[in-house]
C-alpha cells in the first residue's frame, strides 16, 4: 500500500471522529463573519470622515484657507467641502444599512445578495472619492493657472506656460491618486475579499 492510500485512510478515520456541522451552524458562522466584515467597513468609513473633517478644520484654523479668498475661490472651496461631506455621509449611511441588513438576514440566498450589494457599495464609494478628489484638484489648479498670476515668474523672466503647469499637475495628481487608490485597495480590499470568500461558501451551501 502506497503512502497516498495510507493518508486517505487516515483522513477518513479523522472524519469519523470530527463533529459534523449542520447547515444552520455553517450558515450562522458565515453570517457572523460577514457581519463583522461589514461592521469594519462601516467603522473605517466613519474614521475616514473624521480624518477629512480634521484636515479641513486644521487648514482653516492654520490660516491657509485665506489663500482661497485671495484667488476668489472661497465659494468653490465651501461648495466642494459641503459636497464632500454629503458624499461621505451618504456612503456611511449606505454602509450602516448594509450592516443592519446582514445582521437580520435569515436565509443564505438573501445573505448572498446582501454581500454582493455591500461589495458594490464599496466599489462605488472608492471610485466616487477618487474621482471627486481628482476633479476638484484639476479645477483648482486650472483656475489658478489660467485666471490668476500665481504661476507667473518674478522679475523679467517669461511666464511659465500653462500647459506645463497642467502636465506637471496631472503627473503629481496621478501619483497622489495612485497612493490613495492603493490605500483603499489594501484597507477595503481585505474586507471585500473576505466577503467574496463568504459568498463562495454560501454558494456551496445552496448547491
Amino acid at each position: 500500500m502506497d503512502e497516498l492510500e495510507l493518508l486517505k485512510q487516515d483522513w477518513k478515520r479523522q472524519e469519523e471522529v470530527l463533529p459534523k456541522l449542520s447547515y444552520k451552524e455553517i450558515y450562522q458562522m458565515i453570517l457572523k463573519k460577514s457581519s463583522s466584515s461589514v461592521k469594519w467597513i462601516f467603522i473605517i468609513s466613519i474614521l475616514e470622515f473624521v480624518l477629512w473633517a480634521s484636515i479641513d478644520i486644521l487648514v482653516r484654523v492654520s490660516g491657509n484657507y485665506e489663500n482661497f479668498e485671495v484667488y476668489e475661490l472661497k465659494g468653490f472651496s465651501t461648495f466642494s467641502t459641503v459636497l464632500s461631506y454629503v458624499i461621505l455621509g451618504y456612503f456611511i449611511i449606505r454602509f450602516y444599512l448594509n450592516y443592519k441588513r446582514i445582521q437580520t438576514t435569515d436565509s443564505a440566498k438573501v445573505l448572498m445578495q446582501n454581500i454582493l450589494n455591500t461589495r458594490k457599495t464599496v466599489k462605488y464609494y472608492v471610485w466616487t472619492i477618487i474621482s471627486f478628489l481628482s476633479l476638484t484638484a484639476v479645477i483648482l489648479v486650472s483656475y489658478i493657472a489660467i485666471f490668476t498670476d500665481k504661476y507667473k515668474v518674478d522679475g523679467s523672466q517669461e511666464q511659465v506656460p500653462v500647459y506645463i503647469i497642467i502636465m506637471i499637475t496631472i503627473i503629481v495628481l496621478a501619483i497622489f491618486m495612485g497612493i490613495i487608490a492603493l490605500f483603499y485597495r489594501i484597507v477595503y480590499g481585505i474586507l471585500t475579499r473576505k466577503l467574496k470568500h463568504n459568498y463562495e461558501e454560501l454558494e456551496k451551501l445552496e448547491i
